[in-house]
């Protein structure tokens, strides 16, 4: 198995286990405050990362010379973090991941602009098609649903941030392990919600205490994923299969909270998942193409 196969197979694990903790968030969404949701989430992670930051004999802060990009990949993925709970509490599960899942497009940008990725015409319209469709699923009318929407936008420009940020501290020559790189984004964001949960904190009943400790386990399976895929290969090459997470999270808003998603949404969230697959399928043409020559 070649290292794109496992970095795809390692995203899609992601994006299930992100999904499932959508689950729990909007469970909890309502009667447990924001911070609190995203303390736990954080809290549970950094226990699950130190085991095995520990086990495998890997440097939990990290190497000197790379401790500020972890620093940028820490804050990107916590106000990613905030923004995405804010959403999912917010808006339709499914509705919700299909602009959360934008984040793929910031990806391929960014990794165009600073890892000085390779980005085709094909992949540029397919990033068009995507926006539209994200606009679709939007509907902009001026009403309450328009800041939540926005906010979701923003969640995916900071994960596509602290994505690219991944790839580019986990192929370094002196790369960290993903372990060392979850544990430090576990632990700043430990530090940075923690005053904010304490402002406004309110006692779990014993329900929601195993649902927020389910936030942080799905969580950790997903950073861990995460982590992995995008250290096997170009961030651009895969960030694409992130969009089966539209269809297990649509699938589990129905089944879990009976919503019943407006027609345009799901031509939204068709454009998006077909401008993917043009942006994938453009991905592996060039592939084959450079094994010919």
């Amino acid at each position: 198995m070649d290292n794109r196969t496992k970095g795809i197979l390692s995203l899609i694990a992601s994006t299930a286990s992100f999904s499932l903790m959508g689950v729990m968030v909007k469970m909890t969404g309502g009667k447990i405050p924001l911070m609190e949701q995203v303390f736990f989430r954080n809290f549970v992670m950094l226990f699950i990362a130190a085991y095995w930051v520990k086990k495998s004999g890997s440097l939990y802060f990290g190497h000197k010379g790379n401790r500020h990009l972890l620093l940028f990949r820490s804050m990107f993925g916590f106000m990613g973090v905030v923004t995405t709970f804010y959403a999912t509490n917010n808006l339709y599960l499914g509705d919700a991941q299909s602009l959360l899942k934008l984040a793929p497009f910031a990806v391929t940008i960014l990794a165009v602009v600073f890892l000085k990725e390779h980005i085709t015409k094909v992949r540029i319209l397919a990033l068009i098609f995507a926006f539209v469709g994200a606009l679709i699923i939007i509907n902009p009318q001026f009403n309450s649903e328009i800041f939540p929407s926005l906010v979701a936008l923003s969640a995916a420009f900071f994960a596509g941030s602290a994505y690219v940020l991944v790839s580019y501290i986990s192929r370094k020559s002196n790369k960290e392990s993903g372990m060392t790189i979850i544990f430090i984004f576990s632990f700043l964001s430990c530090i940075f919600s923690l005053p904010f949960m304490l402002m406004n904190f309110v006692i779990p009943t014993p329900l929601q205490l195993f649902q927020l400790l389910m936030i942080g386990v799905f969580a950790a399976m997903g950073q861990y994923f995460v982590t992995t895929a995008y250290g096997f290969t170009d961030a651009s090459a895969i960030s694409i299969f992130d969009y089966v997470g539209v269809i297990i999270s649509t699938i589990l808003g129905r089944l879990v909270f009976g919503e019943s998603l407006k027609q345009t949404s799901y031509i939204g969230m068709a454009i998006i998942i077909l401008s993917g697959l043009i942006s994938y399928y453009d991905v592996m043409h060039i592939k084959k193409n450079v094994s010919l020559k």
